[in-house]
C-alpha cells in the first residue's frame, strides 16, 4: 500500500459501492453508527464472517445481532483496553484472519484512534500487497457535555507514542521539534498536557474545516481559544473528513519546518487521524513521531445517530 492515489467516495442508500472486500473488520461500541457501514457493505457483499473487535465482548450488541439474524459468522477478538503495549494477541488474530484474503475492509467509525494507528502499520508491513478499503460514518451528534465540553477520554491521561510511530527521540534542546496538533474539542487540560509532557519548540494546530456541520468547528475553535489565538499561534485548516487533504497539509507543514523532528498529536476526528497515519508510514525514516494522550478508560458512547458513510480507497 503506498498510499500515492486513492479515491474517496460518499456512500448512501442509493450509491454503487466501489469496491468488494472479503474481509471485514470493525470495532463494537454502543453507538448508533457502530451497524452503519456493516448493513450498507451487506446490501452488495454476500459476508462468510466478520471479524469484530471489542473491548468487552457484547452478547447483545447490534453488531452481533445483525450477525445472528443474517447468519454471519462473527468472529470476536477482546482488545485490552492499554492501547499503548498490549495488542499483539489483537493483532496475530487479525493475521490469522486476513491471511488468505484478496481485499480488506476495516470500518474505523467506533475504533479508538490508538488502535486504527496500530492496524494500519501492521498491515502495511505485512500486507502491503492487499488492497486495503476504509470505511467511515460520520455521526450525527457528539456527545457533548455543559458549555460544549467533550472528551472521548475517561481518567488520567499519559501522553505516550504509539507503537509502531516512534520516530527518532532527542533530548530536550538537541534538536527543534514542532508538534503538529489536529484538534478535536478538547478543552483546556488537554492543551496543558502538550505543553507540558511534549514541550515542543513550536505547534501549529490543525483544526477539521469544514466540519461535519459548522457547528463543531466552532466549539473546537472555542474550546482552544485561550490557547492559541491569545498566543497568536495560526490555527491551519483541513476538512474533517478527508484524510487525503490532512495527508497533504502535513506534507505542506513538513517542508515549513524542514529542520525540525515531528510530533504528529491526532486527537481530531478519525478521518484526520488516519491521514495522519499515512503520512507517517510514507514518512517512516523521517524524523516523525505520532504521539497521543493514552487514558484509562475509551467512552462506548461517544456520538449519537449517523450521517455521512464515506469509503477511502488506498492502493
Amino acid at each position: 500500500m503506498s498510499y500515492e492515489v486513492y479515491h474517496m467516495n460518499n456512500v448512501d442508500n442509493d450509491s454503487t459501492l466501489l469496491t468488494d472486500i472479503d474481509a471485514f473488520i470493525c470495532f463494537d461500541t454502543q453507538e448508533d453508527r457502530v451497524i452503519n457501514a456493516l448493513q450498507h457493505l451487506h446490501k452488495k457483499i454476500d459476508f462468510s464472517d466478520i471479524m469484530i473487535l471489542s473491548f468487552n465482548d457484547d452478547s447483545y450488541s447490534s453488531l452481533t445481532v445483525y450477525c445472528q439474524n443474517n447468519n454471519i459468522s462473527k468472529i470476536s477478538v477482546n482488545v485490552d483496553s492499554n492501547l499503548s503495549s498490549n495488542i499483539i494477541p489483537c493483532l496475530q488474530e487479525i493475521q490469522k484472519y486476513v491471511k488468505d484474503k484478496n481485499k480488506i475492509g476495516i470500518d474505523i467509525s467506533c475504533m479508538p484512534i490508538p488502535l486504527i494507528a496500530q492496524i494500519l502499520h501492521f498491515l502495511h508491513n505485512r500486507y502491503n500487497n492487499i488492497p486495503l478499503i476504509i470505511y467511515y460514518t460520520e455521526p450525527s451528534h457528539y456527545t457533548l457535555n455543559i458549555l460544549f465540553d467533550y472528551s472521548a477520554y475517561n481518567g488520567e491521561i499519559d501522553i505516550k507514542t504509539i507503537p509502531g510511530y516512534e520516530g527518532e527521540t532527542s533530548q530536550i534542546d538537541e534538536v527543534k521539534r514542532v508538534a503538529f496538533y489536529i484538534m478535536g474539542f478538547e478543552m483546556k487540560y488537554l492543551n496543558e498536557l502538550i505543553t507540558q509532557d511534549v514541550n515542543p519548540n513550536e505547534i501549529t494546530p490543525i483544526n477539521g474545516f469544514p466540519s461535519y456541520f459548522p457547528k463543531y468547528k466552532d466549539i473546537s475553535l472555542i474550546n482552544n481559544n485561550n490557547n492559541f489565538f491569545e498566543n497568536d499561534i495560526e490555527i491551519i485548516f483541513s476538512e474533517a473528513n478527508n484524510p487525503f487533504e490532512t495527508f497533504n497539509t502535513l506534507i505542506m507543514l513538513k517542508e515549513k519546518y524542514k529542520d525540525y523532528r515531528i510530533d504528529i498529536i491526532p486527537v481530531g476526528t478519525k478521518p484526520m487521524a488516519l491521514g495522519a497515519f499515512l503520512f507517517a508510514l510514507k514518512n517512516k525514516n523521517t524524523n516523525c513521531r505520532i504521539i497521543f494522550p493514552f487514558p484509562n478508560e475509551y467512552k462506548l458512547d461517544q456520538s449519537s445517530g449517523c450521517g455521512k458513510l464515506w469509503e477511502y480507497k488506498l492502493y
